[in-house]
């Protein structure tokens, strides 16, 4: 992985805080809601769940889980089709802001640039 861009996971926030997905941002970002650093520890069943008070994953119990999902035998090997589209999404979105970001930071360069000319020109 690239030094300068680091994983971050993405959950849900109107659906109990829900994993969807993970995107790799540049090291240092401002993260949005639903969006964290920090890794779900390995063992959770289901879909994990962030905790925003505590900043910690939960899943249920292997019990619940196999009750509720018998005829998948196990733990969630991957996010669905739905949460995949929804990271992309997002991870698009981040792009996009951080186009508008650097491009106001280009605009504010050329209208300084702009404004000290018309100064010379007044000077000159």
């Amino acid at each position: 992985m690239n030094d300068d861009m680091v994983q971050i996971w993405l959950y849900d926030t109107t659906d109990k805080n829900k994993l969807t997905g993970t995107t790799k941002v540049p090291r240092g970002t401002e993260l949005l809601v639903g969006q964290t650093y920090i890794k779900p520890e390995s063992g959770l069943y289901g879909t994990p769940m962030f905790d925003e008070d505590m900043l910690r994953w939960h899943g249920i119990s292997k019990e619940e889980w196999e009750k509720t999902n018998p005829h998948k035998g196990g733990i969630q090997t991957g996010p669905s089709t739905q949460q995949v589209l929804l990271a992309d999404l997002m991870k698009q979105n981040a792009d996009l802001k951080q186009q508008v970001q650097n491009q106001a930071v280009i605009n504010a360069s050329i209208m300084k640039s702009v404004a000290d000319l018309k100064k010379q020109s007044k000077e000159g």
